[in-house]
């Protein structure tokens, strides 16, 4: 762990443990498996978020200045968003969240593994009139050889359809590689009706507790549009694989591919170099930055 003004925080002690499984039925199991992502209620309980939010609020009121995160290497930090990647290293109570053996297990569970390693966390705090989330596959930037790879979004505090919560096309997860979208308005609403056209519904759950969870498939194509509320949208990721994937190249680039998949090359690179650091193609991903969070 990196050394920093939080190194020695106590502020987790009078923090509760994140602990016991939170059940999943096999019909949500099916339905995540069929649609490629899933709202899970009450996760989290009220005291928890009370009890963990002003220390995350603090990691990300500390560092969005000082670092520099995939997104926003990629689209730059003028949209009012407010990113900290793998806040899980910056301070002892977003380690003790972020590493929680409740969520470790409902990833587990979700994907039908028997363990599962942290790949990274972030904060996605999105200000008043944030710009928009283009639409994206997460698994494209992580250079491991599973599918089995499962995005957690998690609100700090209640999400109404004002705060920008998740669009998911749904069923995208098995269609593989799909072109993202760009950010503006008209490109997000022509990428939507062409996966409409493709019959690919595009979902959003509009409304959220603090304490609930979204989850995705990292093959789902996800975005979010513009914050239009008068507050920050709070939130953060938390992204989970499969023990025993191992890393792989880059896949082939031609020299007339969209410029997009140079930023992927970029990306990728930027999450080798941070969470799989001296590993090559070939080794299992395992590691400091890629702990155990889970195993039957």
């Amino acid at each position: 762990m990196p050394d920093n003004a939080f190194a020695n925080s106590n502020d987790q002690e009078n923090l509760p443990e994140i602990v016991g499984k939170f059940p999943v039925s096999e019909d949500q199991i099916t339905r995540f498996n069929r649609d490629g992502h899933l709202k899970l209620e009450g996760v989290l309980d009220q005291s928890e978020i009370a009890a963990y939010r002003p220390a995350l609020q603090k990691v990300v009121q500390t560092f969005s200045n000082e670092q520099h995160s995939m997104e926003q290497k990629v689209a730059g930090a003028g949209k009012n968003w407010m990113f900290v990647n793998n806040m899980w290293t910056l301070h002892p109570a977003a380690r003790r969240f972020v590493l929680s053996p409740r969520l470790g297990q409902l990833a587990a569970d979700l994907m039908g593994v028997d363990a599962v390693r942290l790949f990274r966390d972030q904060s996605y705090f999105k200000g008043p009139g944030g710009a928009n989330t283009p639409w994206h596959q997460d698994a494209y930037f992580m250079p491991l050889d599973t599918d089995q790879i499962l995005t957690m979004w998690i609100p700090l505090t209640d999400i109404t359809p004002e705060l920008a919560p998740m669009d998911y096309v749904t069923g995208s997860h098995k269609v593989g590689y799909i072109n993202p979208s760009n950010g503006d308005d008209a490109s997000m609403d022509d990428f939507e009706r062409r996966m409409e056209a493709e019959g690919h519904p595009v979902f959003n759950y509009r409304t959220m507790n603090a304490g609930d969870i979204a989850v995705h498939s990292a093959w789902t194509m996800h975005s979010s549009r513009t914050n239009t509320a008068q507050k920050m949208r709070e939130a953060l990721v938390i992204v989970f694989f499969a023990g025993g994937a191992r890393v792989v190249a880059d896949p082939p680039l031609r020299a007339d591919a969209d410029p997009q998949q140079f930023f992927a090359r970029i990306i990728r690179k930027q999450n080798r170099d941070t969470s799989l650091p001296g590993l090559k193609p070939g080794d299992v991903a395992s590691g400091d930055m890629v702990p155990l969070v889970f195993e039957r």
